[in-house]
């Protein structure tokens, strides 16, 4: 039963935060799309050894900008699979913030710093997590490199965590590594 009410949260919160805008509300256009590759390794286990690799998929949306600096609203969702320590399964739906400090030229890279916060469902069978269903957060910085014709590869790293704040009783949580490799399409 832990395992359906976990899923059911997940549902509930995927439909709320997809659920239509009133009319006067703020407009989303979705100005790019990407996926990629990741790579984990924990840094916060004291005897054990977790890593996972796992692919991912965002939209992203441009919420505000001025000569040098761009924000954009994203939303990742991520499939991973662990090792080591434990072998299972992670899902996750996050959404994030990404600030790029914009150069002069639009064939310059671009750095950029990023947060999120969201929704974890994983396979674990580990005394860190407790329960299957976690909070995944992750703050990161990265490189954007500009291709051809409105295409982008960025290279990330990310300290993230997860946990399940407080839901059970082992809430240790794992914190980890992150490292990225993205291609982006904007229109």
């Amino acid at each position: 039963m832990p395992i359906l009410r976990s899923l059911a949260a997940l549902l509930i919160f995927c439909l709320t935060s997809a659920w239509p805008l009133p009319a006067t509300a703020w407009q989303i256009e979705i100005k790019e799309v990407g996926g990629g590759a990741q790579y984990t390794t924990d840094f916060s286990l004291h005897r054990h050894n977790l890593q996972s690799t796992g692919a991912l998929a965002y939209l992203a949306t441009p919420l505000w900008q001025n000569a040098s600096l761009r924000l954009e609203g994203r939303l990742e969702g991520q499939v991973c699979k662990f090792w080591n320590y434990s072998s299972g399964m992670e899902m996750a739906l996050t959404p994030a913030l990404r600030l790029y400090l914009q150069g002069g030229s639009p064939c310059a890279p671009t750095l950029y710093g990023e947060v999120g916060v969201g929704p974890s469902y994983n396979t674990l069978r580990i005394n860190e997590l407790g329960e299957s269903f976690n909070f995944l957060s992750f703050a990161g910085l990265g490189l954007r490199l500009p291709l051809w014709n409105a295409m982008s590869l960025d290279l990330g790293y990310r300290i993230r965590h997860i946990s399940n704040a407080g839901m059970d009783d082992a809430n240790a949580g794992v914190s980890s590594h992150q490292f990225l490799l993205e291609l982006g399409f904007q229109y």
